[in-house]
């Protein structure tokens, strides 16, 4: 179970079983600019990260797994009006035991490029993700597809995206999945 202040301000009051809220803790910029994790997203498994030609995003897990052995998410974000809608592709080909859904009863959130929480439309007429399975694990063969809708940040040009309790480490569901400066196009 997560016990540490995870980062940023919460602003997400829709869910009453929301993820561990990311809290208090001031989001810091590192030296090249953007946000630096703090808590225990800064101990997020490693993982390999490519922005495509597209400006979305490919990440793999675990970090310098080979095609077709690794749990592979492609996040693409687009603006529509106050909204960004977030296309996401998640397939599991790691072998291991992956939990990374959207919606009210989830340990996934948005960030800004600040590391600020972005309130997550739970039910919003974009929406069309389904699950991966039934028990809410991304099974392989079974992948997670389709957009998920949060608030747009007040500024910058980059989000980021995280799951709690996402991956199986040592039989414990525990391990935090972090992709770090998503493009908004």
């Amino acid at each position: 179970m997560l016990t540490e202040s995870l980062t940023a301000t919460a602003s997400d009051t829709n869910a009453t079983s929301a993820p561990p809220a990311p809290t208090t803790a001031p989001a810091t910029a590192p030296a090249t600019g953007g946000w630096t994790p703090q808590g225990q997203l800064a101990d997020a498994e490693p993982i390999d990260q490519v922005v495509n030609p597209d400006k979305s995003v490919t990440a793999t897990w675990p970090k310098g797994a080979a095609a077709g052995h690794a749990l592979t998410v492609k996040l693409r974000a687009a603006r529509n009006s106050g909204k960004i809608v977030i296309h996401l592709d998640i397939a599991n080909d790691s072998g291991q035991q992956v939990s990374m859904n959207e919606g009210v009863f989830t340990g996934g959130a948005v960030l800004d490029a600040s590391g600020n929480d972005l309130n997550m439309d739970n039910f919003d007429s974009l929406w069309t993700l389904g699950a991966g399975s039934s028990d809410g694990n991304i099974d392989p063969g079974q992948p997670l597809v389709g957009d998920f809708v949060v608030d747009a940040p007040a500024a910058g040009s980059t989000l980021n995206a995280y799951w709690t309790q996402a991956v199986g480490v040592n039989g414990i569901m525990a391990g935090i999945i972090l992709i770090r400066d998503i493009p908004i196009n």
